[in-house]
């Protein structure tokens, strides 16, 4: 639902704001009480790839459902992974979690 909202606020201008507020208040909604900014400086794509990753997909349906190769989510699963200091998806997507980037 995340990686939909930011595509639709980079295809209205217009409505990037509003859009960007109401990705805000999701996260607070499905994560009551912690901060949406926890988490390390990682890239809406990355963000993207582990919400992905925490419903179990792996990187080819996660490639199609965002409209890039599997060597891409690959290469931004690593990046999240580095910035997470984690070994294993499970574990960057608990600790994405653990800082509010994803819920």
């Amino acid at each position: 639902m995340f990686a939909r909202l930011r595509r639709a606020a980079t295809q209205e201008p217009a409505l990037r704001g509003r859009l960007t507020g109401l990705q805000a208040r999701l996260v607070e909604i499905v994560t009551p009480g912690r901060p949406a900014t926890g988490a390390p400086a990682l890239s809406a794509r990355e963000i993207d790839v582990l919400a992905h990753t925490a419903l179990g997909l792996r990187n080819g349906e996660t490639a199609v459902l965002l409209g890039v190769s599997a060597e891409t989510v690959k290469s931004y699963l690593r990046s999240a992974m580095t910035k997470l200091d984690a070994h294993t998806r499970h574990e960057a997507v608990l600790r994405a979690r653990e800082g509010g980037a994803i819920p």
